[in-house]
């Protein structure tokens, strides 16, 4: 009768114990879940870059949306990077919005020739918008000392520097 008892004990023992291991096991997969959920919501969120095309005197400019002229573009490296360009409503003109590199061995040779090109918009004019996506993510950035942006049909006057962060 006592080792009849003694066994029911040590049963109770071990249900509590596989009751208590079940239980946080399933807290910590959760708890990796939700980790894992916010961790994918934070990679999946694009940055989002605007510039409008603009008239400044009598050369266009890329105008971003703090009112710089020519901004520096910050954009995520390894990241979705939406950057949408506008043109005002009556401006004639076509504007493209393209991104280029200049290869690191190239940097330092004197030549002025236009880097290689990474991506590039559609035009617009008139109104219109679009936007063009660019991730890091699909380049080699050893491979370039700098990116650019420019407008392929204002090169001289709608040009800046894009910087990786």
């Amino acid at each position: 009768m006592i080792q009849n008892k003694n066994n029911v004990i040590l049963q109770n023992k071990i249900t509590t114990l596989i009751i208590v291991v079940a239980t946080i096991f399933i807290l910590f997969a959760n708890m990796e879940s939700n980790l894992i959920k916010t961790y994918a919501q934070e990679e999946v969120s694009p940055q989002s870059i605007q510039l409008t095309a603009k008239l400044v005197g009598n050369e266009y400019r890329w105008i971003g949306s703090n009112n710089s002229t020519n901004p520096t573009l910050n954009i995520t490296s390894g990241g979705d990077n939406q950057i949408t360009i506008k043109s005002i409503q009556g401006d004639p003109e076509e504007h493209e919005l393209v991104i280029s590199a200049v290869a690191a061995a190239a940097a330092g040779s004197g030549n002025d020739e236009e880097g290689e090109e990474l991506v590039a918009s559609d035009h617009i004019e008139d109104g219109s918008s679009t936007a063009v996506n660019f991730n890091t993510a699909d380049m080699e950035t050893n491979d370039y000392q700098s990116l650019e942006y420019y407008c392929e049909y204002h090169p001289d006057t709608m040009r800046g520097k894009i910087q990786i962060k």
